[in-house]
């Protein structure tokens, strides 16, 4: 699985669980801070690894 399709299948999640909020659904609000951190991570390291200098 590659960083896309990892970010996206977190965003996908994490919509499901927003849905489930708005909607007074049994949810777990921990889940959605805790999917926003790893989206934020995964990115991050993607943009360092993207725009380092190779020498």
């Amino acid at each position: 699985m590659n960083i896309q399709q990892e970010v996206n299948n977190l965003k996908k999640e994490l919509v499901f669980l927003r849905i489930k909020k708005v909607t007074q659904q049994k949810t777990e609000n921990h889940k959605i801070k805790k999917i926003q951190h790893q989206i934020s991570k995964i990115n991050q390291l993607h943009n360092k690894n993207k725009y380092s200098y190779n020498d």
